[in-house]
């Protein structure tokens, strides 16, 4: 007998996401419609939700909190403790002004009091990284998602808004079903305020007036080369190593970071790098020292003692392939090893995008964009990106409590609540 294809266990997933989200009923009418549904957006549509408002949240993805399960390589780092206490470390935003006229001082505290009000506990790494205490994304998905619906939020995942516009009785967000032809249906949402937490809203504040920043993906591997060309960074595909890490361009310093590399064939990855990623540009100069700033003289002194073995100082596999069997060509090129930049490798898999809508239009007490009346954004849907470390987490968790519950209280601010029609 004939058997059809085999279904695998991902596709299964996927399937039965799509009928539980075909499941959920959106509302016609709500007061806070929240657009993402990721860490910014369940957070946002939580608190509006718990300040009484009626929320619903429209998420692209087959379902709510996915891309929470990415972060920190499925460990979640959700906080870094250099934001706790009297003076955060503003420096690592790119716009550290406006983050820290909208979160303030110690705002890590607000945003672990939440997650701690979720029912998380966490536990911290080296660097200051905070990470849930089962070390696994899921248990903060989990969390954040329960506490959503203890909340009363509508979760709708599967449905892509295509269009936002102000009407007369409030915000129209129009939304497709996404994911299969039996999946969700496409309708309008009628809602008193709306909040946009996710990325790539150019096309839907066109029509209102709002400028963006294009969106390029940063947190992301170096597409590379060496600069003098002797090293087969093929052979070298894996291995890590501990070092500086500069930014040049035009010979001046750019930026500079201490930490993990990760060899690949088509340049270097690793933490260090993904934040040298920030400000890279195609023509820049990535500057490795693999001795991690060891005195120049000692380093030397070191292989001399080792009968001219550079075992002692450097990867012995690093070593072989920056001098071969000259170790003192190795320790050389070690101390300042050179890589052109030709621009991101595997954007796809970019921690961060940066982007979004300027932060000039919108009020840093309330994340209410000044020139229109009802409209909140928050997480990705600004242009804030921050260096690895919880820093990105951190503003998606501090954004989402502003902008959700200044959401909510302009939406109570109205004649009729949604949730009472």
């Amino acid at each position: 007998m004939a058997r059809g294809p085999r279904r695998t266990s991902r596709s299964r997933a996927r399937e039965e996401a799509l009928a539980a989200a075909a499941g959920v009923s959106v509302p016609a009418r709500c007061d806070v419609c929240v657009i993402g549904g990721g860490a910014s957006g369940l957070v946002a549509a939580t608190v509006a939700a718990e300040a009484g408002a009626a929320v619903t949240v429209l998420e692209r993805a087959v379902e709510c909190g996915r891309t929470i399960l990415a972060t920190g390589n499925g460990r979640c780092n959700l906080m870094n403790a250099a934001l706790r206490g009297p003076a955060p470390a503003w420096e690592r935003y790119n716009e550290p002004e406006f983050v820290a006229a909208v979160c303030g001082p110690g705002f890590g505290d607000d945003a672990l009091a939440f997650l701690e009000g979720c029912g998380l506990a966490w536990a911290e790494e080296g660097g200051g990284r905070l990470y849930p205490l089962s070390r696994q994304a899921s248990s903060v998905r989990e969390v954040l998602l329960a506490r959503a619906r203890r909340a009363g939020v509508v979760l709708a995942p599967a449905r892509e808004v295509t269009g936002v516009a102000t009407g007369a009785d409030g915000w129209h967000v129009a939304y497709e079903g996404t994911g299969a032809e039996a999946g969700p249906a496409a309708g309008t949402l009628v809602a008193r305020s709306v909040v946009l937490a996710a990325g790539g809203g150019e096309g839907l504040t066109r029509s209102l007036g709002l400028a963006c920043a294009p969106y390029e993906p940063v947190l992301c591997s170096l597409a590379c080369a060496p600069a003098e060309g002797r090293l087969d960074l093929g052979a070298l595909d894996g291995r890590r190593a501990h070092v500086v890490a500069r930014l040049l361009r035009d010979g001046a310093e750019l930026a500079r970071e201490a930490g993990e590399v990760l060899f690949r064939p088509y340049g270097l990855s690793g933490i260090v790098v993904f934040d040298l990623s920030r400000l890279a540009r195609p023509g820049d100069v990535v500057a490795l020292d693999l001795t991690c700033g060891m005195d120049r003289d000692l380093a030397r002194r070191l292989v001399a003692s080792a009968g001219g073995s550079a075992a002692g100082v450097l990867d012995p596999r690093l070593a072989g392939a920056l001098g071969g069997a000259n170790c003192a060509d190795a320790l050389e090129r070690a101390f300042d090893l050179r890589f052109v930049v030709s621009g991101p490798a595997e954007p796809e898999r970019a921690q961060v995008a940066r982007g979004g809508l300027l932060v000039s239009q919108f009020d840093p007490a309330t994340l209410a964009a000044r020139e229109v009346a009802g409209l909140f954004a928050c997480g990705e849907a600004l242009d804030v990106d921050a260096a690895c470390g919880g820093f990105n987490l951190a503003w998606a968790w501090r954004s989402g409590l502003v902008a959700g519950r200044a959401a909510a209280c302009t939406a109570s601010a109205g004649t009729h609540r949604a949730s009472a029609e």
